[in-house]
């Protein structure tokens, strides 16, 4: 073929920068990953109140525990106080709450400001204002999913809509007992 045109049955792709463009990543990263639900663990990684894991999503580090109640909570994994990262392994497990590793501010499995040196000296720090900022969960199916937008979309309709599109249904993947 000499010609240069493609035929109408081919598409033509993207220029091989927009795959490498580091300006169009942190675009992609924004407007796609920072904005939808993801799919991020197992459930059964974070089986018992205490175990935690922490993923990257976007450009955010978020941190996904098991509260004392048996709910799934995810957090930014960022300290209130000076933004230090709050866990800096993958996964593990706590008794009672998460310490920060830069000046020890500390926060319960629901994300409150339980402690920090002079805390009781600071009246105008409130525990629970000052507590983790939490992040859009579900747990679904065995798995936990999370969406870091400030107004997450409908799980319903994005995530279980995608399901009834392709299968017809939620009971059909239900009755997998993929968990």
């Amino acid at each position: 073929m000499t010609s240069t045109s493609l035929p109408d049955s081919l598409i033509a792709t993207l220029p091989g920068s927009s795959y490498t463009d580091p300006g169009i990543f942190a675009q992609e990263q924004e407007r796609i990953f920072e904005t939808m639900w993801f799919c991020v663990a197992r459930a059964s990684e974070l089986a018992k109140p205490g175990a935690f894991r922490t993923v990257d999503v976007g450009r955010e580090s978020i941190l996904i525990t098991r509260a004392r109640d048996n709910s799934i909570r995810a957090y930014f994994n960022v300290c209130r106080h000076r933004g230090a990262k709050l866990c800096t392994e993958e996964t593990g497990e706590v008794k009672r709450a998460f310490q920060c590793p830069y000046h020890a501010w500390t926060y319960d499995l629901n994300g409150k400001l339980v402690a920090a040196p002079n805390l009781t000296k600071m009246p105008d720090v409130g525990r629970t204002e000052y507590g983790l900022t939490s992040v859009a969960v579900r747990e679904w199916l065995g798995y936990v999913w999370v969406c870091l937008a400030e107004n997450p979309p409908s799980f319903e309709e994005d995530v279980l809509g995608a399901v009834v599109e392709r299968l017809g249904d939620v009971a059909s993947i239900e009755r997998y007992d993929v968990d």
